[in-house]
């Protein structure tokens, strides 16, 4: 009879141990090395990490899910590009939510970033609201939203498909192998933190070594344009003709001395003449937008020599900082560098003159909205990923 009861004893701890092998990985995350399980682990592009202390398990005395302060949040202030569970000033635990104000179909540029937290130890979760003005927060929020623009599927979305690994307490968005998705952390009903990135399921289109003639969709992007930005060239395109040095030939000088660009273009300047701006990063396109540096180069392409001038991106400059975190983002993702998209459009028209080259998004892919000035003297518009 004792023997019979160990026997029983060994099974259900056996079995206990096999649930919490379980809860600890499925299908999805079994491929992952171990320190996958606990974080993103050695592929991560951000260095974001759970704010909780020593122990996580604070997170059980929540007294809302973190699916429903997303809903919650999200009915009163607009679509959510993050959300999580930390620990705030105090050292008690705080549950912030963030929502894009004038919604994910605006792009970084003209939205309104937010935060809305508070104590979800009290019932009901009452947060206080907090719009963003500082470089930090303006930086994530447009890296998030930008990422949940390249995403099918959202902050909720991700949360409900880690449902199966605990209590979920962090859901961010991120990439992993230029995919847009999300890092989802949970508390296993094993008590350990556990890590699943959750593939955002968007666009993997590439055709940057095979344009034809089908993707030149005319004198603009169209209906599947998700920015609202458009060449600044005044009334006759035929400007850009003047200038003495190619866009390629420019990128190859600017990104010898400061590595790969994020954005380029012909514009005219404040005195109505020509120019050529390039925008670079301070610390490579590996280093996410918060933790970057941005600045752009612009000069005068009719000159003999093109000889830019530098111009750094911060506060109280919104308009610039979100948009360079925006295009980071994007080329983070793409298939293909800004070059190489500018290289596509000139094999495809060699006879015409690239101006404007710039990190979109279009149905959830990232990749480069390229005009290029045909000998017919009209603007060409290439989608290049």
């Amino acid at each position: 009879m004792v023997s019979r009861s160990i026997v029983l004893l060994s099974l259900v701890l056996s079995a206990s141990a096999f649930a919490c092998s379980a809860a600890q990985g499925d299908s999805e995350s079994a491929a992952q090395s171990s320190e996958d399980l606990t974080g993103p682990g050695r592929g991560a592009t951000d260095a974001r990490t759970p704010e909780l202390g020593a122990d996580v398990s604070i997170v059980k005395t929540s007294q809302i899910s973190l699916a429903d302060g997303v809903a919650q949040v999200a009915s009163a202030n607009g679509p959510v590009i993050e959300a999580k569970f930390e620990l705030g000033d105090d050292g008690k635990l705080s549950l912030s939510v963030y929502p894009a104000k004038n919604g994910t179909d605006k792009d970084a540029e003209r939205n309104v970033f937010q935060e809305v937290s508070g104590d979800p130890t009290a019932t009901p979760f009452a947060g206080g609201l907090e719009t963003f003005s500082d470089r930090e927060h303006l930086l994530r929020s447009a890296r998030d939203l930008t990422l949940v623009q390249l995403s099918a599927i959202g902050v909720a979305d991700a949360i409900d498909r880690a449902d199966g690994m605990g209590q979920v307490f962090w859901s961010i968005p991120t990439i992993k192998n230029h995919h847009a998705g999300y890092g989802v952390y949970a508390l296993s009903p094993c008590g350990k933190q556990q890590y699943r990135f959750v593939d955002g399921n968007g666009g993997r289109r590439s055709n940057a070594w095979r344009l034809d003639a089908d993707d030149d969709l005319g004198a603009g992007p169209g209906d599947g344009a998700t920015d609202a930005r458009t060449p600044e060239l005044g009334d006759d395109l035929t400007i850009v003709s003047t200038s003495k040095i190619s866009m390629a030939d420019a990128l190859a000088q600017v990104e010898k001395a400061n590595g790969p660009a994020i954005e380029a273009k012909f514009e005219l300047g404040d005195d109505g003449k020509l120019s050529l701006s390039i925008y670079p990063t301070g610390k490579g396109i590996e280093t996410d937008a918060e933790r970057n540096t941005f600045f752009e180069l612009a000069g005068d392409p009719t000159a003999a020599s093109y000889a830019p001038d530098k111009s750094e991106f911060d506060v109280p400059d919104v308009e610039h900082l979100t948009r360079s975190a925006r295009d980071l983002t994007i080329v983070q993702t793409a298939n293909v560098s800004l070059r190489s998209a500018v290289a596509a459009v000139n094999r495809r028209i060699p006879d015409g003159f690239v101006f404007w080259a710039i990190p979109t998004i279009r149905n959830h892919t990232p990749g480069y909205g390229v005009y290029t000035l045909g000998k017919d003297g009209k603007a060409h518009y290439f989608f290049v990923s």
